[in-house]
């Protein structure tokens, strides 16, 4: 009897430990996927592994869930926020919040869907997301919203086919902008908290107040190191030159070939201050995450420009930030590159960067 005993405590033990390695296993799965950690997914799918939408009968293969919907989740900041989470054994049920920077842009409530995790020995197979009863609502309010920047798109930008953009990120540019444009309030749209990809409610403040730059972020030198283009480049350089002919814009169409020969002054940047110029560019930023319609007046660019040079293994330029501090421009080579909240004291805060360093400025 003892024996019959102790061997079914055993069962239930193993069965316990069992179900609760498999909701590790999917609940790993989902902190991975929201941190975009490509590796670690990579040895936690199995070589069959099947990621389903059934509200668009849709089946991405491990080939393309890694280097496609990966890539396309990371540029819209997307993440699934876990509402629910009943127990499972080989398979995991969840009701989640789909979340991204794309439809807090379009003012579109985010939609829940329910998520089923499938694990097998220890991996995960299979991950199927269904609609929830407020699917159609989601629909038609995506639609609405939609077209409208559909229409603005048409109007302020007549050539860009936004079906032919592969570059998520450009969409989210041109987002960004349809919301300035607009003079909306990101207090007035659905929250979005970037760290940990939960909403937020933002209570309105002073708009000149919160525009100033403030040591707001707390991000160490290791994660702003990993920001591109720092983590691409063997060297970043400071320098400043003259061309008349240069009129910044905040995002280029035809980014301009660094000649570093015809740089007036120049100076290559130690680890030290790599670190300052990523504090200052990821640290900095407003109050509260707010996006505003702002106007000011044109002012005519000298010829002087300063320029932030990234460069490869080779020595050749493959990113820029470019300065014109006197007419506060700036222009970033792709919509890769970026310094963070464009609070507005941050371009002043580069200048005295770039003055630190012994390069000459503009007024």
């Amino acid at each position: 009897m003892k024996i019959k005993l102790y061997l079914c405590l055993l069962m239930v033990t193993i069965s316990s430990i069992t179900a609760s390695a498999q909701e590790n296993t999917a609940d790993q799965f989902l902190k991975y996927l929201n941190s975009y950690q490509k590796e670690e997914l990579a040895r936690m799918i199995t070589p069959d592994f099947k990621f389903k939408r059934k509200f668009a009968t849709k089946t991405t293969d491990r080939k393309e869930f890694l280097y496609k919907y990966l890539e396309d989740s990371k540029a819209l900041r997307a993440k699934f926020k876990v509402i629910e989470k009943p127990d499972g054994k080989t398979q995991n049920y969840y009701v989640v919040e789909d979340q991204s920077q794309y439809l807090k842009l379009l003012d579109v409530k985010f939609p829940k869907w329910n998520m089923t995790i499938t694990t097998v020995g220890g991996k995960v197979s299979e991950v199927i997301l269904a609609p929830t009863e407020d699917y159609d609502t989601y629909v038609a309010e995506l639609n609405s919203k939609g077209e409208k920047f559909n229409a603005w798109m048409q109007e302020r930008h007549p050539k860009v086919r936004l079906e032919k953009l592969t570059d998520l990120a450009q969409v989210v540019d041109y987002l960004n902008e349809y919301v300035q444009s607009e003079g909306i309030f990101l207090s007035d749209l659905q929250q979005y908290d970037e760290s940990a990809g939960a909403p937020e409610m933002v209570p309105e403040i002073d708009f000149a107040d919160n525009m100033t730059c403030v040591h707001r972020k707390q991000l160490t030198e290791a994660q702003r190191a990993s920001f591109y283009p720092f983590n691409k480049a063997k060297k970043v350089v400071l320098i400043s030159f003259n061309d008349k002919d240069w009129e910044l814009h905040y995002r280029t169409e035809t980014p301009k070939i660094i000649d570093l020969s015809k740089a007036a002054s120049s100076q290559q940047l130690s680890k030290a201050d790599i670190n300052r110029l990523t504090d200052l560019f990821y640290n900095y930023g407003f109050k509260k995450m707010e996006l505003v319609k702002t106007m000011k007046e044109k002012l005519e660019c000298s010829e002087l420009k300063n320029v932030i040079v990234f460069l490869d293994a080779n020595d050749k330029p493959f990113e820029y930030a470019a300065f014109a501090f006197d007419c506060d421009e700036v222009e970033f080579s792709s919509p890769k590159v970026g310094y963070g909240d464009d609070c507005s004291t941050k371009r002043e805060l580069v200048k005295q960067f770039f003055v630190s360093k012994g390069i000459e400025t503009g007024k």
